[in-house]
């Protein structure tokens, strides 16, 4: 008499959806920890009606209501900011300011000029969404 046999296969388990789930978590991560960063400088934004996405490989320059500067994380006088950003224009394209909306024009024009004698292709303000 003969029995039957059954052969066992073994579970397989699907990573591609397991990397996509992933890579959209890392996305929100990575966006939440950006929008906290503003929101721990003390800075608030001007409002604007049509916004866009920061790029990942621009620098950020934050100017605070009470005169301080922030080339990235570092503080940076208005004397050394064009020496500062010479040499941030070595790895970067872009230059974002992040200025809080009691800054005065005339900083974000200073701002201005210095990035374009360090020769950055582009400068861009960050703004918020309007209410």
């Amino acid at each position: 008499m003969q029995f039957e046999s059954f052969e066992r296969e073994s579970p397989t388990i699907n990573v591609s959806a397991l990397i996509d789930v992933v890579f959209i978590l890392l996305i929100f991560v990575v966006l939440a920890a950006n929008f906290d960063r503003v929101r721990e400088m003390g800075v608030v934004l001007p409002q604007a009606e049509s916004t866009s996405a920061v790029s990942p490989e621009a620098q950020t320059l934050t100017l605070k209501a009470d005169g301080t500067m922030l080339l990235g994380e570092d503080p940076v006088t208005r004397e050394g900011l064009g020496q500062a950003l010479v040499e941030a224009r070595e790895s970067f394209e872009v230059l974002v300011l992040v200025g809080d909306s009691k800054v005065a024009l005339e900083e974000a024009v200073f701002v201005f000029d210095e990035a374009s004698k360090a020769g950055f292709e582009s400068v861009s303000i960050a703004t918020r969404k309007a209410d």
